[in-house]
C-alpha cells in the first residue's frame, strides 16, 4: 500500500469548520480556536469517507480528542446511529453541546468530559464501536497506548474500524490485531484507516 504525498494544504479560515457531506452538508460551525485545537482539513474528512463510503447508517462512532466536534459532528450528518465525544477540556465539549442542541438533533449522542487514555481505560459498557476517531495532540506518543487499550477493552465491533490521525514523523506501530487499510499524507499529518482483525467477544 503506498502512502500518497501531495502538497501541504492551506490553511482553513480560523474558528471554522464544515460539514462536508449527509444532510447537513456545507453548514458552517464556528470556534474560537486555540494553538492546541487542529480540526481535520475538509479534504482530509472528504477523503476518509470516501474511504469508509458515505453513508455511516446504523454506526456507533467514538469521536476521542473531540477538540471541535467536528468528525463526530460529520458522522452524526452522515447518518451514524450514535456518537459518543470524550475531551478533556470543559468548553470544547459544551460548544459541541450547544452545536448538538442547536441543530435540534433527535440522534443519540453521548458527551463524556475525560481525559481520553483514562476514559478508555475505565469503560465498562456492553456497547462495542463501528468506528472509532482518534485525534490527539502532537508530541505526546499517546496513539500506541491508545490502540492497546481499545483492543485490550474490546470496545470494537466485528469488523470495527480505527481512524486516526498523526504527525508525519511519528514512528507508529500498529498492533498485529489491525489491518492497516488505507493511509494518506497531507502536509505534517499522516491519515490511516486500520480494521480489527479479531472480532470482539
Amino acid at each position: 500500500m503506498s502512502c500518497i504525498i501531495i502538497n501541504e494544504m492551506k490553511k482553513e479560515k480560523k474558528g471554522e469548520i464544515r460539514i462536508t457531506g449527509g444532510k447537513w452538508k456545507g453548514k458552517k460551525i464556528y470556534f474560537d480556536l486555540s494553538d492546541d485545537l487542529r480540526p481535520t482539513p475538509d479534504r482530509a474528512k472528504e477523503t476518509l469517507f470516501n474511504w469508509l463510503g458515505q453513508n455511516l447508517s446504523e454506526m456507533n462512532c467514538l469521536d476521542l480528542f473531540s477538540g471541535t466536534g467536528a468528525l463526530g459532528l460529520e458522522a452524526i450528518s452522515r447518518g451514524a446511529k450514535r456518537v459518543t465525544f470524550v475531551e478533556k477540556n470543559k468548553d470544547y465539549l459544551q460548544k459541541i453541546k450547544k452545536v448538538h442542541l442547536d441543530m435540534s438533533l433527535k440522534e443519540n449522542c453521548d458527551f463524556f468530559c475525560a481525559e481520553c487514555l483514562n476514559w478508555v481505560r475505565n469503560y465498562k459498557s456492553e456497547m462495542k464501536y463501528d468506528l472509532i476517531f482518534i485525534d490527539p495532540p502532537f508530541n505526546k506518543n499517546l496513539i500506541d497506548d491508545l490502540l492497546t487499550d481499545i483492543l485490550n477493552k474490546n470496545l470494537l465491533s466485528k469488523n470495527g474500524k480505527i481512524y486516526f490521525e498523526f504527525e508525519k514523523k511519528l514512528d507508529l506501530r500498529i498492533p498485529e490485531s489491525l489491518s492497516l487499510k488505507k493511509e494518506k499524507s497531507l502536509g505534517e499529518k499522516s491519515y490511516v484507516l486500520a480494521e480489527v482483525i479479531c472480532p470482539s467477544s
